[in-house]
């Protein structure tokens, strides 16, 4: 009994950990995860759902729409980008009203869903860019948090039964890092 209430509640947690923000759900099912995928002529059929994060690479506030220019990563089933991975092609996402450019600001972790919503020219630089746009539905910001792992390895060699000598408590090897993780 205790087992299966063990295995319940862990089950549950791995389901919650793995869910989708309430404002990055779409319709679809299946939404476009892959920023390439909108480069293909089958994937700029307007109005197509999509659900793409990054990082914030400019911010700019319309009269009635801020236009975020997101360079594109890979992201997981929790719709959350992936740390360490390759950054793709940059897209415009379109988000109606007024954010804040002091919180939706460049080098920050955004994820958007929304829908295809076509191109359009601009310029990276000097460059002439061709950007995939989303008109997006729902953002969500996430951070980047830091933790520090110890392994406490062979921490009691030395103990021998109900006897351990104080002197040789904590002398095991240990061993840290550091973790980064992203969450809202």
């Amino acid at each position: 009994m205790f087992r299966k209430l063990i295995v319940g509640l862990l089950a549950a947690t791995m389901i919650g950990c793995a869910a989708v923000p309430e404002s990055l759900r779409t319709d679809s099912e299946n939404p476009i995860t892959d920023v390439t995928a909108l480069s293909d002529p089958a994937g700029q059929e307007l109005g197509l759902a999509v659900r793409l994060g990054g990082v914030i690479a400019a911010v700019d506030n319309g009269e009635h729409q801020t236009r975020l220019e997101i360079v594109a990563m890979p992201i997981g089933r929790d719709a959350k980008p992936k740390l360490g991975s390759k950054t793709q092609r940059r897209f415009v996402a379109y988000v109606d009203g007024f954010l804040e450019p002091m919180e939706y600001h460049p080098g920050r972790l955004i994820s958007v869903a929304g829908q295809v919503g076509g191109e359009e020219e601009g310029r990276v630089g000097e460059y002439l860019y061709r950007f995939p746009v989303v008109a997006a539905s729902g953002t969500q910001l996430w951070q980047v948090k830091q933790e520090v792992w110890i392994d406490d390895f062979d921490r009691f060699r030395s103990c021998v039964g109900l006897y351990c000598s104080p002197s040789l408590i904590n002398t095991g090897f240990s061993r840290a890092e550091v973790r980064e993780r992203v969450t809202k």
